[in-house]
């Protein structure tokens, strides 16, 4: 009975620990929370009209793993890709539908040989004032195929988390 309370106060404290490792990122463009033992900020480009943010994995078990953030704003005579458009690429299945409180968002999946897999979601973002869509979200989330399985579904959990608390700050 001893060595369960003992575990029981293990996972706890395990479990405090992560919840204090989120960490919230926040440019003019783009915010979202991420547990920063888990990803690591490895690039964040900005310019005027386009902000781009990569989480890296850093479990090893993971393999490459990494989510893409590229916002951007659109210009006079730029267009979004349609679904017809996604749904031309071999091998692709695209869908369009509502995700994270964004609609019309063309969701795709690209699976490859060596056992990785792309997943993108393209989302108009329209203005917070005029409702005009002016702002283009692209999300790639990039991973390998992981033969244990708790450890893949602690990987998509970590994922999945980051990507409900992603806001566009238009």
């Amino acid at each position: 009975m001893k060595k369960f309370f003992a575990l029981l106060i293990v996972a706890m404290l395990a479990l405090g620990t992560v919840a204090l490792a989120e960490t919230a990122y926040t440019s003019d463009d783009i915010s979202f929370t991420y547990d920063e033992t888990a990803f690591e900020v490895t690039e964040d480009d900005r310019t005027d009209d386009e902000t781009t943010v990569v989480l890296t994995g850093k479990n090893e078990a993971w393999g490459n793993t990494y989510i893409l953030f590229y916002v951007r704003d659109l210009q006079d005579g730029d267009t979004l890709p349609t679904l017809e458009e996604i749904a031309e690429i071999p091998d692709v299945e695209a869908t369009q539908g509502e995700w994270n409180g964004y609609k019309d968002v063309i969701t795709y999946t690209a699976s490859y040989d060596d056992g990785t897999s792309q997943t993108f979601f393209l989302a108009p973002v329209p203005d917070a004032e005029d409702g005009e869509i002016d702002t283009q979200l692209t999300v790639e989330v990039f991973v390998s195929e992981i033969e244990d399985e708790e450890t893949a579904m602690g990987r998509d959990d970590l994922i999945s988390a980051v990507l409900d608390t992603l806001v566009i700050d238009d």
